[in-house]
C-alpha cells in the first residue's frame, strides 16, 4: 500500500506538494475527528469522580469547536488532492498526446486504438476522479487507527495488546487481499480495453457491417464483450468478498474481546469504571478506520493496474528524429 502511495507521489511531479498538503490535512482531521469522543471521556471520568464543574463544562463546550476546524481541514484535504489529480492528468494527457504523434502509423493500425481510448477514457479518468480523492482519506484512516491504538494502551496495556494483535492480523489478511486484488484488477482493466476496442471497431465499421449483412455476427461479438466485462467485474467482487468478510469477522472478534476483557478487569478492580466507559465509547469505532482503509484498498490496486497500462503506452518507441 505504501508503495502505491509512493508511486503516485513520484508521478505527481510539481503537484506533489498539493498531495502532501492533503496528507497533512488528513492527519489533522484524524486527530480532530476523535476530539468529541475524548471530550466525552473527560466528562464521564470527571462525573464518575464527582469533580465535574461548570467551568469544566464550559471548556468542553469550547473544545467542541474542533468540529468546525475538522470541517475546514476536510475541505482543504479534498480540494488539494482532487485538484492535484485533475491538474496532474491534464498534463499527462498533453504528454501522452505529444508522444502519440511521434509513433509510427503502424502502431495505430495494429489494434492499439482500443488500448489508447481505454487509457484516456477509463484509466486516467478512474485515477483522477476516484483514486485521487481517496488518498488523503486513506492516510487519515491509517493515522486514526494509530491514534486509537495508542489510546487503548493508555487505558490499559492488556486492552492495547488485543487491539495491536487485531491490527497486525488485519494487516496480514490485507496483504493477501491486495495480492488477489492486484491480479484481478489487471485482468479487469484488460477486459475494459477489449470492450472499448470492440465498441470502436463496431462503430467504425458499421457501414460495412450493414452493407454485407454482418450485423448479427458483429453484434454478437460486441454483446459477448459486454457479457465478459460483466463477468469479469462480478468475478473481481466475488474473489474480494471472502477477504472482506474475514476482516469484518476479525474486527468483530477484536471488539468483543476488548469489551469483555474491560468488564472482567473492572470486576477485578484493575480498571476504573470511568475507563470502562471510555472503552465503551471507543471500542465500536476502534477498528472503523482500519475497516474503511482496507475497504478502499481495492481502489489503489485498480489505480496501480491503470498506471501500468498508461506506462505501457507511454513507453512505446518513438520514430527517430529526422
Amino acid at each position: 500500500m505504501f508503495a502505491m502511495f509512493s508511486r503516485i507521489l513520484k508521478l505527481s511531479g510539481r503537484y506533489k506538494g498539493r498531495i502532501q498538503g492533503a496528507f497533512v490535512c488528513a492527519f489533522l482531521e484524524s486527530i480532530l475527528s476523535k476530539m468529541p469522543i475524548v471530550l466525552a471521556f473527560v466528562v464521564l471520568s470527571r462525573f464518575a469522580a464527582d469533580t465535574l464543574t461548570s467551568q469544566t463544562c464550559l471548556y468542553i463546550g469550547l473544545g467542541l469547536a474542533a468540529v468546525l476546524v475538522q470541517m475546514l481541514v476536510h475541505y482543504l484535504s479534498d480540494s488539494l488532492q482532487s485538484a492535484a489529480g485533475y491538474l496532474m492528468f491534464a498534463d499527462k494527457r498533453m504528454e501522452l498526446g505529444s508522444h502519440l504523434r511521434k509513433l509510427p502509423m503502424g502502431y495505430f493500425t495494429s489494434g492499439n486504438i482500443g488500448k489508447i481510448s481505454s487509457v484516456l477514457s477509463t484509466d486516467m479518468v478512474f485515477i483522477e476522479e476516484v483514486a485521487m480523492s481517496t488518498l488523503g482519506n486513506m492516510m487519515g484512516y491509517l493515522l486514526s487507527s494509530l491514534i486509537l491504538l495508542v489510546f487503548m494502551f493508555y487505558l490499559n496495556v492488556q486492552l492495547g495488546l488485543i487491539a495491536a494483535a487485531v491490527t497486525v492480523l488485519a494487516w496480514l489478511v490485507s496483504k493477501g487481499m491486495n495480492k488477489v486484488s492486484l491480479r484481478e484488477a489487471a485482468e479487469r482493466q484488460e477486459q475494459s480495453e477489449r470492450l472499448t476496442d470492440a465498441v470502436l471497431s463496431f462503430v467504425e465499421g458499421i457501414g460495412v457491417i450493414k452493407s454485407y449483412n454482418l450485423l448479427g455476427e458483429k453484434s454478437e461479438e460486441l454483446t459477448d464483450n459486454f457479457q465478459r466485462s460483466r463477468n469479469t467485474s462480478l468475478a473481481f467482487e466475488q474473489k474480494m468478498t471472502p477477504w472482506t468478510m474475514s476482516l469484518n469477522i476479525l474486527y468483530g472478534i477484536g471488539i468483543a474481546a476488548i469489551f469483555g476483557l474491560s468488564i472482567i478487569l473492572e470486576q477485578r478492580g484493575a480498571l476504573p469504571l470511568a475507563y470502562v466507559l471510555g472503552v465503551l465509547l471507543f471500542v465500536f469505532d476502534l477498528f472503523g478506520p482500519l475497516k474503511a482503509l482496507y475497504g478502499e484498498a481495492s481502489r489503489l490496486t485498480v489505480m496501480n493496474a491503470a498506471l501500468d497500462r498508461i506506462e505501457v503506452v507511454r513507453n512505446e518507441p518513438e520514430l527517430p528524429d529526422t
